[in-house]
Order: structure tokens, then C-alpha cells, then sequence
């Protein structure tokens, strides 16, 4: 198929609304001039992971009409096929236009069941409906078929431990100690773990002081989103207290945090920990974590990177207790807790937490960390 570099793609469709006859709806998708497509032909899209909020699409149709006077609203559908099985929604819309960018229709695509880093067909319509209920003498467009390709949507961000109070010091960029994310929840996040006396934050990203977060004025977090704001304080609690086993947890989305110390007994320290099953190809090793070459803390494993494809696999403690869990990319791995799910082809960090049993993936070539 002959491809075009262009900037501008129209399809027009009309099809029937309504019980009237006159009543048609116009379907037009025309990526925006200075989209980020790269190669397109009238029907092909390439979307670019890097330029995630630039403007792909925009859907434009007629207004709908209906024997009745009454506020009219739309919706979005986007399927894998052509009969709209199990379609990818949009929220309610009461124009008759939309622009999307492109990490909104990957993520429509990836919630329609295309996989990624393939070329397919993302079949797309809009659905009319009486009022601001969806279904309430709905009707549907004719589908729209866009041949695109997609890329892998991690939906996750990670956050990294930095100051004296870690192992990595004031280093944004040294084996920076990942916090576990709780699986039914990712504002929240927990490291249980050995922490020097002195100052804390965490960060978004290894290797950038942006976005991170500090202390506030009343005792809660603060963010720092990007260069140009105030460089927030650290957070304290540390400084008056002896190195020692605590639990920092952190919830990034109401700005609290706690800082406790552990006062359970601590568990006696595994001398070897595994990860095997299909979804790799071996038994890969994990290590305890260390800085700079010298073990910081003996309950803390982690690989900094194994190849692991869409599977299954469990950690094997001491040679013989296999520990799993149920939940992508992070969660509690218990004793014979399941096979936990790996769902795309990438190199992983994995990290797990022998005090708590907190395990924590980061697909590296996928993820902003």
C-alpha cells in the first residue's frame, strides 16, 4: 500500500438517525494539523509514545435529532471488530465534536483489546442518546475503521527513595530504591525497610530532581512538579530518630504520609531468593540491595533487569518456598499465593520485600523511570 506523509486525513460517512428522514449524522476523523503522525496513508495511524498529548483525532458528526424536543448527548465507541462486542467508551459528551491526543486513543485502543506494537483495525462510532443517560433511545453511527499502531500503555507511576535517610543518599541517580505500590490502589505506596537517621523525599523519576516530593508547612507532603517551582523541604522525622527498621507509607494523592517505626519482629533473613515460570525463559537471581557495591539492606531483593514475556511466574525462597501473587506489577506475594501475570514483553526490574512480601515490577523500556 502506497504511504503518504501528510498532515490532514478526512473520512466522511453519512449514515441514518433517528426515526426522521432527514436526520443523518456526519462522522469525520481528521488528525489535526501538526499531529504527531508519522507515515499515514487515508486509513493508517502511527502513534508517537513520546509526544503522548499532541492532538491525533478529531470526531466531528451532525447533531442528531429525535421526534421529541430534549437535550441530546453523545458517546464514543471504539471496538476491535466491526459488531462492537465489547467496546471502550468515552465519557459523555454534549457537543458534536472531539479532538483526542494520542495517549487517549491508545488508551482506548488498549481498553478495546487491540495489543500493542501491532498494526490493526480500531473500529470507531458515536452514540446518541436522549438526555445525559447513556441509552436512552440510543443510536449508533455507521463504524469507522483506522488501521493503527499501537504502543504499550503503562499506566503506572513508580517513586524512587533519595536523601541520607536512604541508601542512595542526596544521589537521584543510584540505585534509587523503588517504594511498593499497593495493587488496589496506586496513590499509595509503602517502603518497610532499613533507613539511616537524617533527611527523606522521593521522586518520580531516577536521574531527575522532577517531580519530587518533600515535606509541607502543616506536616503533609508537597510536589514539586517541574524546574520552575520551589524546591520543597525534606521530610524530617528521620533526623531525630536512630537508623533502624521503619515503614514509610505515602498516599501521592491526598498528600499524607506516615513514618513508623517497625516493631514487629523481623523475620529471619532468606539466604537466596529465585523467580522462574513462563514467563521467562530460566531462573533468574535476585540479590540483596546494595549500593555501590555493599549490601544496604539484607530483607530488600531485587534484579535490576531480566527479559520477561507475557506469563506467569512465583519467587522461590531458600531453594524450596515458593511465594506468589495474583496482581500485575506489584502486590503481596504470599506462600503459594498464585502465579503472578506478566502481561507484555519487556526487560523488568523486580523488585520484593521479605519483611512484608511487597513485590514491585517496572518494565524498563516501557516505563518513564
Amino acid at each position: 500500500m502506497k504511504q503518504l506523509k501528510i498532515a490532514i486525513v478526512t473520512f466522511a460517512v453519512l449514515i441514518g438517525l433517528g426515526a426522521c428522514e432527514d436526520n443523518a449524522e456526519l462522522v469525520t476523523v481528521t488528525p489535526e494539523d501538526g499531529s504527531t503522525l508519522l507515515e499515514v496513508d487515508i486509513s493508517t495511524i502511527e502513534l508517537d509514545r513520546v509526544n503522548v498529548t499532541n492532538p491525533v483525532i478529531t470526531l466531528v458528526w451532525d447533531n442528531a435529532s429525535y421526534s421529541v424536543q430534549t437535550p441530546i448527548s453523545y458517546r464514543l465507541e471504539f471496538a476491535s471488530d466491526d459488531t462492537f462486542t465489547d467496546p471502550a467508551r468515552s465519557a459523555v459528551i454534549t457537543s458534536n465534536s472531539i479532538t483526542l491526543s494520542v495517549d487517549e486513543v491508545n488508551s482506548f485502543a488498549s481498553s478495546a483489546g487491540l495489543p500493542p506494537f501491532e498494526w490493526n483495525n480500531l473500529f470507531i462510532r458515536v452514540a446518541s442518546f436522549l438526555g445525559s443517560v447513556p441509552g436512552s433511545a440510543a443510536t449508533f453511527s455507521n463504524a469507522v475503521s483506522i488501521n493503527i499502531l499501537t504502543y504499550y500503555n503503562y499506566p503506572f507511576v513508580d517513586h524512587f527513595l533519595v536523601g541520607p535517610a536512604s541508601a542512595s543518599g542526596w544521589n537521584n541517580n543510584n540505585n534509587n530504591a523503588v517504594m511498593f505500590r499497593d495493587a488496589n490502589n496506586p496513590g499509595r505506596f509503602e517502603y518497610t525497610g532499613l533507613f539511616n537517621s537524617g533527611p527523606l523525599k522521593f521522586l518520580e523519576l531516577r536521574g531527575s530532581w522532577v517531580p519530587q516530593y518533600g515535606e509541607g508547612e502543616e506536616g503533609n507532603l508537597t510536589y514539586r512538579a517541574g524546574e520552575n517551582d520551589d524546591d520543597p523541604p525534606a521530610i524530617n522525622n528521620l533526623e531525630s530518630m536512630d537508623a533502624g527498621y521503619y515503614t514509610f507509607s505515602v498516599d501521592v494523592d491526598r498528600l499524607t504520609f506516615t513514618l513508623l517505626p517497625y516493631e514487629e519482629t523481623l523475620p529471619t533473613p532468606l539466604n537466596s531468593l529465585t523467580v522462574s515460570g513462563s514467563a521467562l525463559a530460566g531462573e533468574a537471581t535476585l540479590t540483596q540491595y546494595e549500593v555501590e557495591g555493599e549490601t544496604f539492606d539484607e530483607y530488600i531483593w531485587y534484579i535490576p533487569s531480566v527479559r520477561l514475556i507475557p506469563g506467569e511466574f512465583t519467587f522461590t525462597a531458600n531453594g524450596t518456598d515458593v511465594w506468589g501473587g495474583t496482581t500485575l506489577f506489584s502486590g503481596v506475594a504470599t506462600p503459594s499465593g498464585g502465579r503472578i501475570p506478566v502481561d507484555i514483553e519487556d526487560d523488568y526490574e523486580i523488585w520484593f520485600n521479605s519483611i512484608t512480601g511487597d513485590y514491585h515490577l517496572i518494565p524498563i523500556n516501557l516505563s518513564q523511570s
